[in-house]
């Protein structure tokens, strides 16, 4: 890309749009450079957050024309962060055994027989084979880790936004 600095607005309204992967790539490297080899300060006005969540440094939620949220991406990604959830057979039973002999405090049991648990030292190992030798069938367990996407549609209140 040849554009000249002086050429490079404060502000980039959604700088990826109409662009083909090889665009955005150029144009991902571009902004990157500008941060940090030449020190500028770019504000990225974007819908599209996974790409926001590769150049961004902090983001703000903005709602409605209201930030409701400013942080860096470092203390967003550890604010929404990673959790286990496991389906079973008996949800209340296992939360029970988990918070009881496990000591985790942040069990609890979701739909259709799930088990959300947000801790992720958990060794999941250790919890599935106590929760079978205690009678409690675990029929699938999986580690998510929730997306820029995610974080925004909990902070907006936009489940199911489209």
């Amino acid at each position: 890309m040849s554009m000249v600095l002086r050429d490079i607005p404060k502000l980039i309204d959604e700088p990826i749009n109409g662009l083909d992967p090889i665009g955005i790539a150029e144009m991902r490297d571009f902004i990157r450079e500008l941060c940090d080899a030449m020190g500028k300060t770019i504000l990225i006005s974007s819908h599209i957050l996974s790409e926001i969540s590769l150049l961004a440094d902090d983001i703000g939620i903005i709602d409605h024309g209201v930030l409701l949220e400013e942080e860096s991406l470092e203390e967003l990604e550890r604010k929404n962060g990673k959790y286990f959830c496991f389906r079973v057979s008996d949800p209340a039973e296992a939360v029970r055994l988990l918070k009881g002999r496990m000591g985790i405090r942040n069990a609890a049991a979701g739909h259709e027989n799930e088990v959300v648990i947000r801790d992720s030292s958990l060794d999941a190992g250790a919890a599935v084979r106590l929760l079978v030798e205690a009678g409690v069938t675990v029929s699938d367990a999986h580690l998510y880790e929730e997306t820029l996407e995610d974080y925004f549609k909990k902070v907006t209140g936009g489940e199911g936004i489209a």
